[in-house]
Parts: C-alpha cells; structure tokens; sequence
C-alpha cells in the first residue's frame, strides 16, 4: 500500500514551548488525510467491514439467525469503532493505521521543504529535532498529558485517525531537503515555516489476519 501525505504550515523543534499545541495541530491535519484513506480504499474499508461483523455478532441480542442482516454502511462505523476502543487518550478514541499487531513494515520518504537556502538534512543542528515533532505528531499520543490542555475530539474525529501507534514502527526514512520559497497560502515566509510531502509505504513483514490489505 503506497500514499501521500501532505503538511503545510509550522515545525518547530521538540523543545519548542508549544510544542503540544503544534504536534496537535499537525495531527489533526493527518488525521482528515487519513480518515479520506479509510473512505476510499477499498481493502481498509473491506477490513473495517469485518470487523464491524464480528463486532455485531459478538454483541447479538437473540440468535443469530433470527438477527437482522447487517448492511455495510453500519458495519463499516462498527468496524472503526471497534479497532479504536484500545487506544483512547484523555476522550479521543485513536485509530493507528501502523500498529505492532499488523506487523507491517513502514518506508516514509519525504519532501521537506524550509526557509533555509542550503540544502542539507541538518541547518546548524536543528532539522533532526524539528523531524522529532514530525514524527511524534504522526503518532498516538502515549498519555493523555501528550496532548494540549482541554483538547477534545470534534465531531469528525470519531474516531480520530493517525498513521503510527508508535514512532518506533517506522523501519526506514529517507529525507530530500530543499529551499521552501513561500507557502501557497501566506504572501510572507516565516523562519519555521515547512512544506512537507510524506510518501507512506507499507508492506507485511511476516502473515497476518490482515496481510491481503497492505499486499
């Protein structure tokens, strides 16, 4: 399975004072990304259809052959729904697209496009650290306390869509720097400005219930 994703805005480093509010920001920018992923592939949507069955067979009032038959439009929210459960944090109910139990193998290759004229990977130390809050907002949130103070879900982010269950699930990066000369929508450049453009690569690593999905 192979995707992009797309982010325009700013980055700081980790160690930014608002680097919470930001990692969110960044998120929640993923998370419509993702959530659009989830409508239109046919194979996530055919594995959120299974699990939205098992969900409603597991939780059936009478026999099951005297049970409604349950159309895909319900069970694919069921499915969602149910693969989310484990991972919420402080009201948001996450929904890591790369997790541990799906074993799969994740290539990012990116576009990172800043102010900076020169282009190398590291400007004076900082872009490794500015590529930390990338990759922390390309994750859930480990504890509730990861996330901004009075951060809450909207009412699309039911759940709330994210690329990685952990940082650690990604098996290579390749980075090409490049002068960002303004972003689309700004008429000025800003220091920390960035244009980033993510190609997802996702591959098994070994079989698993869901290894037809990612092929």
């Amino acid at each position: 399975m192979e995707f992009h994703l797309l982010y325009s805005g700013s980055l700081h480093s980790e160690r930014h004072a608002q680097e919470r509010s930001e990692k969110h920001a960044i998120r929640k920018s993923f998370h419509n990304q993702l959530k659009r992923l989830w409508q239109v592939n046919s194979l996530l949507k055919r594995m959120a259809e299974i699990e939205g069955r098992i969900e409603y067979a597991e939780n059936l009032p009478a026999p099951p052959e005297q049970a409604p038959e349950l159309a895909e439009s319900e069970a694919i929210p069921k499915g969602l729904a149910r693969m989310s459960k484990n991972w919420n944090r402080n009201s948001f109910d996450f929904l890591p697209l790369v997790t541990a139990k799906l074993c799969l193998r994740c290539r990012l290759e990116i576009l990172f496009l800043r102010p900076e004229e020169r282009n190398y990977i590291r400007q004076g130390g900082d872009l490794d650290r500015r590529l930390i809050t990338l990759f922390d907002a390309m994750r859930i949130p480990e504890q509730a306390q990861d996330l901004p103070p009075g951060a809450g879900p909207e009412n699309h982010e039911y759940p709330f869509f994210c690329l990685l269950q952990d940082d650690e699930l990604i098996s290579e990066v390749e980075i090409k720097a490049a002068p960002l000369l303004v972003l689309p929508e700004k008429k000025l450049l800003e220091a920390h400005d960035v244009y980033l453009q993510i190609n997802v690569c996702l591959n098994t690593t070994r079989p698993n219930t869901y290894s037809w999905v990612f092929g």
